[in-house]
C-alpha cells in the first residue's frame, strides 16, 4: 500500500477524532488516540479506610429548622465517614465517568446500551443493572479515588451551556450496588456495596458546582443508606441503624433547601409582554436583593454559581440602574478566592445573553405569557 493511499484511510479517522476533541473539549483531547479509538484510562490501586468509630452516645440528630441554624450549607451535619469515607485512589474520577457524556462522549453508547440492560430490583430501587455487569464492575474501582473534579479538566464553565455527565449512569450504578447489597448474603458484602454508592454520592456532591450534580449524589446517598438502614435492622444493630436513620432524616431538609434557594433567585417569574408585545424584565426589589445576596455570599458554590447565571440577565436586560448594579457585583465576584465562582462571575460579564438562547434553555417560555 503507497504512502497515499495509508492517508487517505487514516484521514477520515483522524478527522472524525478531530470532531469529537471539538466537541469534548480537553477531555477529547486526552482520550482519543491518532487513530480514532477511545483510550480508556485505567483506575490506580486505592485502598478505603475503615469508617469512623461511633459512639452513639456522640450522636445528634441535627436541627435544620432551628432559627440558629438557618445559614447551615446544604450538606450533611452527620460526619459521613461514620457510614463511608472516601477512598484514597489519586486519580480524578471524573475522567472516567466523563467518557460517558450525552452526545459527545466517547462512550456515550456503552451508557446507552448499559440502560437496556437493566432488570426490575426491589421494589423501592426500581430497575438495576445485573449484578455482574461488565460496565457496573468496571465503575467499580473509580468510586474508590478520593476526587471526582468535572471543571475545568472535562468540561468547561459556560453559563447555560456548561456540560455535565450522564448523571443516569451513576445513579443507575448505585441503584445496582443498593439492590446487590440487598441480596447479599453477609453483612461484609452488604456493606461493601452501601459504602461504594455511597462514596459515589460523596464525589458526585464534592466540587459543588452545578445543582443537578448535587441533587443526584444526594439521591444516591439517600438510597445506599436506606440499604444500610434496612440491614442494620435485620443484624439487630440498633444502634447503627439509629445512625443510618439520622443522615436519612438529613436528606429532605437539603431538598427542601435546595429549592427554597432556587425559587428565591430564579427569574422565570419575572418575564412579561410589554404593550408591543416584547418580551422585557421586570424585577422586583427583593427577587434583585435575593440574587445579589446569594452570588455574593451564599455557603454553597453551586448556589453562588446559579446566582451568577441571574446576573448575566439582569446585566443584559434590567433596567440602566439594575444593569449597573449587576456590573459591579460580578466585577466584585470576577476576583474571588474561588476560583469558580470567579470564573463564573467572568463568563457573565464577557457573555451576553439573548431571548433565543434562554428561549432553548428555557429560562423563557413566550407561549405561557
Amino acid at each position: 500500500m503507497t504512502s497515499m493511499n495509508r492517508n487517505s484511510k487514516i484521514w477520515p479517522v483522524m478527522l472524525a477524532a478531530a470532531v469529537i476533541v471539538v466537541l469534548a473539549g480537553s477531555l477529547g483531547a486526552r482520550l482519543i488516540a491518532r487513530d480514532g479509538s477511545v483510550v480508556v484510562p485505567s483506575a490506580p490501586r486505592a485502598s478505603v479506610p475503615d469508617p469512623a468509630v461511633f459512639q452513639v452516645a456522640d450522636l445528634e440528630v441535627p436541627c435544620w429548622t432551628c432559627p440558629s441554624n438557618t445559614d447551615w450549607p446544604l450538606r450533611f451535619q452527620t460526619d459521613l465517614d461514620l457510614l463511608a469515607p472516601l477512598g484514597t485512589g489519586t486519580a480524578n474520577a471524573a475522567e472516567w465517568f466523563g467518557l460517558f457524556t450525552k452526545e459527545i462522549g466517547p462512550r456515550a453508547a456503552d451508557a446507552t446500551a448499559a440502560m437496556g440492560r437493566r432488570i426490575e430490583g426491589p421494589e423501592w430501587v426500581g430497575e438495576v443493572l445485573p449484578a455482574d455487569d461488565p460496565l457496573l464492575l468496571e465503575a467499580e474501582p473509580w468510586c474508590d479515588q478520593a476526587t471526582m473534579s468535572f471543571y475545568p479538566d472535562i468540561y468547561k464553565l459556560d453559563g447555560y451551556a456548561t456540560r455535565i455527565t450522564n448523571l443516569l449512569l451513576p445513579l443507575n450504578f448505585v441503584r445496582s450496588w443498593v439492590a446487590r447489597g440487598l441480596n447479599a448474603e453477609t453483612t461484609e458484602a452488604a456493606m461493601e456495596d452501601f459504602r461504594r454508592a455511597i462514596r459515589l454520592g460523596r464525589l458526585l456532591r464534592q466540587e459543588d458546582v452545578v445543582v443537578i450534580s448535587d441533587l443526584v449524589g444526594l439521591a444516591c446517598i439517600h438510597l445506599a443508606t436506606r440499604g444500610i438502614y434496612e440491614r442494620a435492622l435485620a443484624d439487630g444493630d440498633l444502634e447503627f441503624a439509629l445512625l443510618a436513620s439520622v443522615v436519612l432524616g438529613e436528606v429532605a431538609p437539603q431538598k427542601l433547601g435546595t429549592k427554597k434557594h432556587l425559587t428565591s433567585t430564579d427569574l422565570i417569574d419575572s418575564f412579561f409582554r410589554d404593550d408591543q408585545g416584547e418580551i422585557v424584565l421586570r424585577l422586583k426589589s427583593d427577587k434583585f436583593d435575593a440574587i445579589v445576596e446569594t452570588a455574593e455570599s451564599a455557603p454553597d458554590r453551586r448556589m453562588r454559581c446559579e446566582a451568577l447565571i441571574g446576573l448575566n440577565i439582569i446585566l443584559r436586560l434590567g433596567t440602566p440602574e439594575e444593569s449597573d448594579r449587576a456590573s459591579e457585583v460580578l466585577t466584585e465576584i470576577a476576583g474571588d478566592t474561588d476560583p469558580k465562582v470567579a470564573d463564573g462571575a467572568r463568563w457573565s460579564l464577557e457573555n451576553p445573553i439573548d431571548m433565543e438562547v434562554m428561549e432553548r434553555v428555557g429560562l423563557v417560555n413566550p407561549k405561557k405569557m
